[in-house]
């Protein structure tokens, strides 16, 4: 917790027919983060795959291919299947299987293809009905020009001009005018300028067809219905493959992909023409565990060495947190990995990031529903991004419940009884709120503005401060408490003293009396901010004290933690306001205009809190994750960190 998990770099030498058995044992540990041989010599060379590798490969490739084209997704295993039986399956049943699904796909793209063909054909001739001719009519002549399109206008005088010989035949289709003209081809220039002119004149395709149109129509509609049944059959007979084998596939997918796995990890050693060696990392509680198991394994022919020499750049990353604090890993890991010697801020942030989500959205009603949706994602995914999300989520919906008990918010209804400018505003549970000690439930938001502003510029003091202890704590561990008193101390003491000084001037400018200059908090905190601004030129030069503003407007940036509760709370007061008082109890009388007027006040009610729920839903988040970033982790988080990968797979469909 505060620091990832301590790592030991280990090297692993052994003769190579104990490699494959090694290679295995790693692989069930699973702990080993591998660091990758690349400098070759004439000792020394970059290992080769193991043999299987190639065809392992392969059938990784068609199995992939198959699960693609039956559409198999990733879902939880009723029964894991034996990795030691799948081995004798694995390569008569993906050779079925591709046989089988490559076939029935490749006919279905041969008819979707037909039917397409079909349906365009039938596109074509459906015009063609509201003329009194066949198909087959239209072409096939060596000194005619034939043109088909519908038409608004009467071409016949313009026609005339040009030539008396030609044969016109109008008709009509969806009630658009459509005509078909014969002319000599002599007059086709004239013709074709004639009906480019005429805006209205729209030309069709004549499809290559025989036959009259309203029975080509009738027999390809017959074709594609067949088409579409026999596409139907294949397709079922695929969801039946899929039904059957999904198990198996998923199974021997996570079996192939282990297997592959082993098979090219030589890539990373270096291996000589009788040895091999590896180079690595550990956590280093479970050097002892693997030393015994590579002993066991290797039956002695394999040799441990603990390396204790590496700089922090080298050292792979594994967070170490608890298991409320796990799921927060997930926004450390989106920012960047921290560096070895660097705090993990996952612990700060699984305290920080839901108590702003909290305190922005602050309702019961909204609370109910997010932690209802977090709930229905943690069951779909049990594990990955989408579970550490669902379950940061559900963190941030109870706070919100319990915000929104503390601001007395049901849905921006009031939840208790409360006086607001001198009037008695009713409760849900028409009772006053309780009080604990002298703090009195509920704290109306539009009605305490001013101290919900302070309390949220004191949260965000304390946050920005946080972040600079840890920042004084991680340039102390990296260089020494000097560059750490310049670096991070002198922004300690600009903040703490331009505070102590704010503290006493702002009281002093709202009374309009002067501030006492022997007053000694505004003395103190006058010094302490020059002393910080001192340290910070002799440290940073005399360029960083044009970043001092960023300090103040890092702090007011903590205001948006009221701002948008307040414009959450504002709408759901606008959406409760108009659907009640104007459509639901207009002049306070429960359907006083009646069922429909009332319906429509749910509709509008239904709607608007949707959308605020939406708004609620992605912008406290948004803003939560903002602070955390720029305002927080600037204060002390470089990241560069390379992540702790170990050599291993975490089953899910089979076990050994």
């Amino acid at each position: 917790m505060l620091k990832p998990t301590k790592m030991t770099r280990v090297v692993i030498a052994g003769t190579k027919d104990v490699m494959e058995p090694t290679i295995s044992t790693l692989h069930r540990l699973n702990v080993l983060h591998i660091k990758d041989y690349k400098e070759e010599n004439e000792d020394f060379r970059i290992g080769k795959p193991l043999k299987p590798a190639s065809r392992l490969s392969e059938h990784l490739l068609s199995l992939r291919a198959i699960s693609n084209q039956l559409g198999i997704a990733e879902k939880e295993p009723q029964v894991k299947q034996s990795s030691s039986e799948l081995p004798s399956m694995v390569d008569e049943k993906i050779t079925n299987l591709q046989r089988e699904v490559s076939s029935r796909s490749d006919e279905l793209r041969k008819i979707e293809f037909n039917i397409k063909e079909k349906e365009d054909l039938i596109s074509e001739v459906r015009p063609f009905f509201g003329l009194p001719l066949s198909i087959d009519e239209y072409h096939g002549y060596e000194t005619l020009k034939v043109y088909v399109g519908y038409i608004d206008a009467d071409i016949v005088p313009n026609l005339s001009r040009i030539t008396d010989k030609f044969e016109l035949f109008t008709g009509e289709f969806e009630k658009r005018k459509i005509l078909a003209v014969f002319v000599p081809k002599i007059f086709e220039t004239e013709v074709t300028k004639l009906l480019q002119e005429e805006r209205t004149y729209v030309e069709l395709k004549i499809p290559e067809l025989t036959g009259n149109p309203p029975v080509i129509y009738e027999t390809h509609t017959k074709e594609v219905s067949d088409l579409k049944e026999k596409y139907s059959s294949i397709k079922s007979q695929l969801d039946n493959i899929k039904k059957d084998y999904s198990e198996f596939i998923l199974a021997a997918d996570e079996f192939l992909s282990i297997e592959t796995q082993k098979a090219e990890v030589p890539l990373r050693f270096a291996t000589s023409a009788n040895a091999f060696i590896i180079d690595g990392w550990v956590p280093s509680d479970q050097y002892g565990e693997i030393e015994s198991e590579l002993q066991k394994s290797a039956g002695g022919q394999v040799y441990l060495t603990r390396l204790e020499e590496a700089g922090d750049d080298e050292i792979p990353i594994k967070l170490h947190n608890p298991a409320p604090a796990k799921p927060f890993e997930l926004l450390i890991d989106t920012f960047a990995t921290p560096k070895y010697h660097e705090i993990d801020p996952a612990a700060v942030v699984f305290i920080t990031f839901p108590l702003f989500y909290g305190i922005m959205l602050g309702d019961v009603g909204y609370g109910i529903i997010v932690a209802a949706l977090a709930l229905i994602i943690k069951n779909k995914f049990k594990s990955g991004a989408l579970n550490a999300l669902a379950l940061i989520l559900l963190f941030s919906a109870v706070l919100s419940v319990l915000f929104g008990v503390i601001y007395g918010e049901f849905f921006g209804f009031p939840i208790f009884n409360i006086e607001v400018h001198g009037k008695l505003e009713q409760g849900l549970l028409g009772i006053a709120g309780p009080a604990l000690a002298e703090f009195h439930l509920p704290v109306h938001r539009f009605e305490s503005v001013q101290s919900l502003l302070l309390i949220t510029l004191i949260i965000g003091i304390l946050h920005i401060l946080a972040g600079l202890v840890i920042g004084f704590r991680n340039i102390a561990i990296e260089h020494d408490l000097k560059h750490a008193i310049f670096e991070k101390g002198s922004w300690m003491m600009i903040l703490m003293g331009g505070i102590a000084a704010i503290a006493k001037i702002m009281p002093a400018l709202m009374s309009e009396t002067p501030v006492q200059s022997n007053d000694p908090v505004f003395a103190g905190g006058i010094g302490l901010a020059i002393i910080g601004v001192g340290l910070l030129i002799k440290g940073e030069g005399f360029i960083s004290i044009m970043e001092i503003p960023t300090l103040l407007s890092n702090v007011l940036s903590y205001a948006r933690i009221l701002a948008i509760g307040l414009s959450s709370a504002g709408i759901a007061l606008a959406v409760n306001t108009l659907s009640m008082d104007l459509f639901i109890r207009p002049h306070g009388v429960l359907l006083g205009g009646g069922i429909g007027l009332a319906i429509v006040g749910v509709v509008i009610l239904f709607i608007g809190h949707l959308i605020n729920l939406a708004l609620g839903i992605i912008g406290p988040g948004l803003h939560s994750l903002r602070l955390q970033y720029v305002e927080f982790f600037t204060k002390f988080y470089e990241g560069g960190g390379t992540k702790y990968i170990p050599f291993g797979y975490n089953r899910k469909y089979t076990e050994e």
